[in-house]
Order: structure tokens, then sequence, then C-alpha cells
């Protein structure tokens, strides 16, 4: 059985455009609820959750708890700056004061560009 497939330039037209629409929308599509670097709902939580522990977590342990706590919840955001930077404070818990003062500054930085704290909170 042979198939003849004669395309006029009209439906060549169609097709190019209906292709080019379809990629267009597949190439936009992004991790739910967030862009890259943008401030979406489990991002939010880890920085909250840091904001709000990270006065209390003097020890290495308390650290430790606090870093899996933000690593879990930022594990789930369309932002990978926020989720390398909790996995650095996962990493500097047990190093010392100093080292992580600078974690906990990155990721505080990492949430402030990414908008938080969010107006009308």
């Amino acid at each position: 059985m042979k198939l003849n497939l004669k395309l006029n330039k009209r439906q060549l037209i169609i097709a190019a455009l209906a292709a080019l629409a379809v990629f267009g929308l597949m190439s936009n599509r992004s991790t739910p609820g967030a862009q890259p670097g943008t401030l979406d709902d489990a991002a939010n939580r880890a920085c909250s959750d840091f904001a709000h522990g990270y006065p209390g977590a003097r020890t290495g342990t308390a650290r430790l708890a606090l870093a899996d706590r933000v690593t879990a919840s930022s594990a789930r955001s369309g932002n990978g700056l926020i989720a390398r930077r909790a996995a650095e404070l996962g990493r500097s818990a047990n190093d010392g004061d100093a080292d992580w003062r600078v974690s906990a500054d990155a990721f505080t930085g990492a949430c402030r560009d990414a908008g938080w704290p969010p107006t009308g909170t």
C-alpha cells in the first residue's frame, strides 16, 4: 500500500506554526509553582523555617536539625540557589561558628534575592 502525502503550501505553514506553538509551550514549562530564582511556597517555607530556627541553633546538633528541616523544604522548591545554599548549611553545621555564619549569611542572601520575606506578611 502506497501512501501519497501531498501537502500544499498552506498546510505546510499551518503544520509548522503548530509545531512551533507546541515547542514554545513545552520549553516554557518549569517546576510547578516557580521559576528559577523566585520565591515559591517551598522556598518560602525553607527561608521562614531558617529565620525562626537560626537564633536557637547554637550547637552542632541543633544546627544539623535546622539544616535538615530547611533542606527538606528547599528540595521541593524550583529555586536551585536556595536548595544549594540549604545543602551548604548542612555541610557547615558542625564546622564551627564562623563557617556556620558564612553559610547562614549565604542562605539568607539567597532568600532575600528571591523576594523573602514576602510583602504583606
